[in-house]
């Protein structure tokens, strides 16, 4: 069956086993699957890459809910901390909105004999770098962790000892403490500024962040891992939520494709929780790592193929 999605036809079954497969990534690693989900609605499916960002957005927004419901029931989440750093979020994906719409009405190039429109030229080079620098973060810090994971980690996660994120080493007034999240000091504008760039990569990008958040919160702010963990799912879901909403209003977001991947990654993200079980903590990221550079790939093998 084949529906229409902004002037491209799209089978059902294919958008619906993608999102079986974004469900079964995010319970299995704990991450969404907005910087899988979208490079792969444009390269495979061609869909214009501005209903790519807002629908990716929108189906991220329904499968992290009832995460961060769990994990607010559980006490895991630092309300002070998230609303410090929505702020830069928020206003970063505004102006991720913005490049977005700056680069639609750039219209159409010609490079190598091959004609592209502006905005999926350099999305896709910019996704390559992000998808890139994702994969290093996971596998640096499942190196880091692997010789000290049952003494530092376990330790921070059942004590309120303090890990000095390197963030922590700029003491530039005005300053913050979060007890909750066992940080004693860390400057504001250390805090909002990475948050505004994240927030720039979920407005034009559609990703939600939660693979670059919740290691800042770890090593760059010094938040113990749990409260990390709940804090940054609840900062993936409201800037996902937020730039929903600005996309909606830009009308970029298709109701049709949403529910699709919504109704597949929702089952078999049960699945993937499950899964979870049979293999080691500290090995999750690190394979997820390769399935990172696995969409890398295709994003550079395309961009190759075709421009190069």
């Amino acid at each position: 069956m084949l529906i229409d999605i902004s002037g491209v036809e799209a089978n059902v079954a294919y958008l619906f086993l993608l999102g079986c497969v974004a469900g079964l990534l995010s319970g299995f690693f704990g991450i969404g699957g907005g910087a899988l989900i979208t490079p792969i609605l444009q390269i495979i499916f061609q869909i214009p890459f501005h209903i790519c960002v807002g629908s990716s957005l929108a189906q991220t927004v329904g499968s992290s809910f009832t995460a961060v419901l769990r994990h607010w029931q559980m006490g895991n989440v630092d309300l002070k901390l998230a609303l410090m750093i929505l702020g830069g979020n928020f206003l970063g994906v505004e102006a991720g909105a913005r490049i977005l719409d700056y680069l639609n009405d750039l219209g159409t190039m010609v490079i190598r004999n091959q004609e592209t429109t502006y905005v999926e030229y350099y999305s896709r080079w910019l996704f390559l770098c992000v998808l890139l620098l994702v994969a290093i973060l996971i596998m640096a810090e499942s190196f880091r962790n692997q010789g000290n994971l049952q003494t530092e980690e376990d330790r921070r996660n059942l004590s309120n000892s303090t890990y000095n994120g390197f963030l922590q080493r700029f003491h530039i007034p005005p300053l913050a403490e979060f007890p909750t999240s066992c940080v004693s000091s860390i400057s504001i504008f250390a805090v909002s500024y990475p948050a505004f760039l994240i927030g720039v990569t979920t407005g034009l990008l559609g990703i939600g962040g939660g693979v670059i958040t919740i290691p800042l919160l770890i090593y760059g702010y010094g938040a113990t891992t749990r409260k990390a963990v709940g804090t940054g799912l609840l900062l993936v879901f409201s800037s996902t939520l937020y730039g929903t909403v600005t996309h909606a209003i830009r009308h970029n977001v298709d109701l049709q494709l949403v529910a699709i991947l919504l109704i597949g990654s929702t089952i078999c993200a049960q699945f993937g929780a499950i899964a979870t079980q049979a293999i080691s903590g500290r090995s999750i990221r690190f394979y997820f790592s390769f399935i990172v550079l696995g969409v890398a790939g295709l994003l550079l093998y395309d961009l190759s193929s075709r421009f190069l």
